[in-house]
């Protein structure tokens, strides 16, 4: 298996954020800790994109719909570790991310349910302004299929793609209004 194991989060080449980046890396792993707010999603463009392995989201409205959606799932998910990647440059930057989600649990009186840690690779593509336009998440620094991959990534694809717009349907991109 190829990709990033967790004993690899501590020799990856990072380097120090500078005072910019740790502000938008800090509001962007709230998202991930299921704490959304305006602020968080004020470093997107209205027309960014997200890609991950479960869904491709296009326009800021989805891509708070994908973030906000995520405390229906889970009762907590923890950044256990970050760094941003040396590999990074002014108009690309690329984050390791080692972060525990527990889910809820389908037991009654139980909150908790089962864990999994994800090890992944962000790159956040900005404008010349700084904001987002694309946010990509590499599972396991693995690269997401996409429809270049050949017909399984066309499969693929469209089912993400239908993935962030049930989502988008379901759950609302009003942080203020995100379920607990």
């Amino acid at each position: 298996m190829s990709g990033t194991t967790e004993s690899d989060k501590g020799t990856l080449a990072t380097r120090q954020p500078s005072a910019k980046e740790d502000k938008m890396i800090q509001d962007i792993l709230c998202n991930y800790q299921l704490k959304p707010t305006e602020q968080t999603y004020s470093h997107y463009t209205e027309d960014a994109v997200f890609h991950d392995p479960v869904s491709i989201a296009r326009g800021k409205e989805s891509i708070q719909s994908q973030f906000n959606g995520m405390p229906r799932l889970f009762a907590k998910s923890i950044t256990e570790h970050w760094a941003v990647l040396e590999a990074s440059t002014p108009n690309e930057l690329k984050l390791n991310l080692t972060q525990r989600y527990i889910f809820k649990s389908p037991i009654p009186f139980k909150t908790e349910g089962a864990e999994k840690t994800i090890n992944s690779k962000l790159t956040f593509r900005l404008n010349e302004q700084g904001q987002i336009r694309e946010h990509i998440e590499e599972w396991f620094h693995e690269g997401n299929a996409t429809s270049d991959d050949g017909f399984m990534g066309q499969v693929q694809e469209f089912r993400k793609k239908a993935d962030a717009k049930l989502v988008e349907a379901t759950v609302s991109s009003d942080p203020k209004k995100v379920d607990s």
